[in-house]
């Protein structure tokens, strides 16, 4: 496990994105909502490059999600399909950093 890693900005989440037409302002939102999720889930103290990686995933699958309110994607002639609620990569590299329940 990597550790010491810089949490991601708007400029590392746009970058990892590849630049796409969107807002800083929506951005910096996802990017918030996609680290308190992590650390809700998460023990992130210290912040390793997996945790890095995985908060940028989910602040772009929020980005992505907001084209899709009704959670539908079109693609076109195959039909309508619900968009993934989980992502296997980032249950990857955030799982060992899980928090544990409490009784």
């Amino acid at each position: 496990m990597a550790t010491d890693a810089a949490i991601p900005t708007v400029a590392d989440l746009l970058a990892y994105m590849g630049d796409p037409p969107i807002s800083t302002a929506d951005a910096a939102e996802a990017l918030t909502a996609a680290l308190d999720q992590q650390a809700g889930a998460c023990v992130v103290d210290p912040y390793t490059q997996e945790l890095r990686y995985a908060a940028m995933r989910r602040a772009e699958a929020l980005l992505t999600a907001r084209s899709a309110p009704l959670g539908q994607v079109d693609m076109g002639a195959f039909g309508t399909f619900p968009l993934i609620r989980w992502d296997a990569k980032v249950e990857q590299l955030e799982s060992d950093y899980r928090k544990g329940p409490f009784a």
